[in-house]
């Protein structure tokens, strides 16, 4: 979704008023992304890893799932590599940004 509801609208009203739009100027490609938002925990999307440990459990599986597969990912394309830190130095943090892209993936 581009913006989030107005005030005192759900999430699912929300996205209902966006298919119906969407329908309405024939922008087919979205109503996929939309029905699929619908379908799932939009309102619930973890903000950190450790949320992602409190879903419920569909859900954490597929958020875990998708992890994994991005982890694998990297690994293949040799983006990082593990090795011990010199003395004295500070990894560099990282977080995840959890997110439904409009295809529909994790």
């Amino acid at each position: 979704m581009d913006a989030p509801p107005p005030a005192g609208e759900s999430v699912t009203i929300a996205i209902t008023n966006h298919i119906v739009r969407f329908v309405r100027e024939e922008r087919a490609e979205h109503i996929c992304f939309l029905v699929t938002l619908r379908a799932t925990e939009t309102h619930a999307l973890p903000k950190t890893f450790k949320d992602v440990t409190k879903l419920p459990a569909d859900s954490k599986k597929r958020w875990l799932e998708s992890c994994l597969e991005k982890l694998k990912l990297l690994k293949n394309r040799d983006v990082y590599e593990i090795v011990d830190l010199p003395k004295g130095r500070k990894a560099v943090k990282n977080c995840w940004v959890f997110n439904i892209k409009p295809d529909g993936c994790y």
